[in-house]
């Protein structure tokens, strides 16, 4: 029975040498760490792109908004200065001008701009008591003043445009 011993003390001493060396790896608890922040990393941009993407559409509307409120500003003053008569109409008013006849409509939310019947722009922003005069009363047929009140952003601004006609042009 001494032999059986001897001998196994003997094979255990003749383990290869790799056996007892230990591997250069990451444990298991290093790998979940870096997983952990990498999850955390990735939130964050996430919410982040979240957030700026969120702010520039909310941007881009208000600016898409105020445009739109401009060009319509810009073209009524256009339209005023190079009409020859501006006629009052059931629902808006009539520019008649040796270019052509363009055409307003107001409705509650949107004011529609139809020129020389070949197109028509669409300008979506609540428009409150158009007032159409001529010498500063109710105009019946012909004006010479277009106020009326918006709100753009929060703010209320009431925008007024006039017609200064020649007398040869009210002979007409």
């Amino acid at each position: 029975m001494n032999n059986r011993w001897v001998s196994s003390d003997v094979s255990l001493k003749k383990l290869p040498m790799n056996a007892k060396k230990k591997i250069p790896a990451f444990t298991l608890m290093e790998v979940t760490i870096a997983m952990l922040i990498a999850a955390i990393a990735i939130v964050i941009t996430y919410t982040a792109y979240h957030i700026i993407s969120g702010t520039y559409h909310s941007y881009a509307k208000k600016q898409d908004r105020i445009a739109a409120f401009s060009l319509a500003d810009r073209l009524l003053k256009k339209d005023f200065l190079n009409a020859d008569q501006i006629i009052r109409t059931a629902e808006g008013m009539e520019f008649q001008s040796g270019n052509g006849l363009v055409i307003y409509q107001f409705r509650d939310s949107l004011m529609l701009r139809s020129q020389h019947a070949l197109r028509t722009d669409t300008f979506k922003f609540p428009l409150q008591a158009p007032r159409l005069t001529f010498e500063n009363a109710e105009a019946a047929e012909a004006i010479d003043q277009l106020e009326y009140q918006t709100t753009l952003e929060g703010q209320n601004i009431t925008l007024t445009y006039k017609k200064s006609y020649s007398s040869q042009s009210l002979f007409k």
